[in-house]
């Protein structure tokens, strides 16, 4: 199986072969997993949504065309689902004791190391900033945008995944880079 394409192994899957879908998740549980955990930020909702994503793809294969891409075809399902999930999640927010505090051996709260460089802990509060600014994005704006920068798809690419033209997938992606411009203004000043 592993010298088998992505398509072939997709068409596989399709006409009914398991161990296809076996090798399907072993080839592409690492890449599911890091857009999972772009979008929400948060290691165990990415695992699950990993794991929620290739169900998804177990039952949906038939609906995936063998003129495009399957990876694209996969991440597009994946960010669909994760977004989905952080509006579930916002909806109905939830924090655990182990959010809250880090305990220590006798039972009292610490501060979070501060042993991180300044420039690795400007470089998270730019990540979480614009995880927090993905949904004012449209759902194809935040589609291109996770896609093209967090997993450097080309804008071909993009357009095969989405059955759009690439001039459509541009102009996605100027209007998401303006809107978060916008929205992330004051990181700018600061710089």
């Amino acid at each position: 199986m592993e010298s088998l394409d992505d398509k072939a192994l997709a068409l596989a899957f399709q006409s009914g072969d398991e161990a296809a879908f076996d090798e399907m998740v072993t080839r592409f549980q690492g890449r599911v997993f890091a857009v999972a955990y772009r979008v929400l930020g948060n290691r165990e909702d990415a695992l699950d949504a990993s794991q929620e994503v290739f169900l998804k793809v177990h039952r949906k294969i038939g609906h995936w065309k063998p003129t495009g891409g399957f990876l694209p075809w996969v991440l597009r399902m994946t960010t669909n689902h994760s977004i989905d999930q952080l509006r579930k999640k916002k909806r109905y927010p939830e924090q655990s004791l182990e959010e809250a505090f880090v305990p220590t051996s006798e039972g009292a709260s610490v501060e979070p190391s501060t042993t991180q460089t300044d420039a690795v802990v400007r470089g998270n509060e730019i990540e979480a900033r614009i995880r927090k600014a993905l949904p004012i994005l449209s759902p194809s704006q935040r589609e291109v945008f996770l896609l093209r920068h967090y997993e450097g798809l080309a804008l071909a690419e993009i357009a095969e995944s989405m059955g759009c033209t690439v001039g459509s997938v541009k102009v996605h992606l100027f209007r998401a880079l303006k809107k978060l411009q916008v929205e992330l203004s004051d990181l700018y000043e600061t710089v």
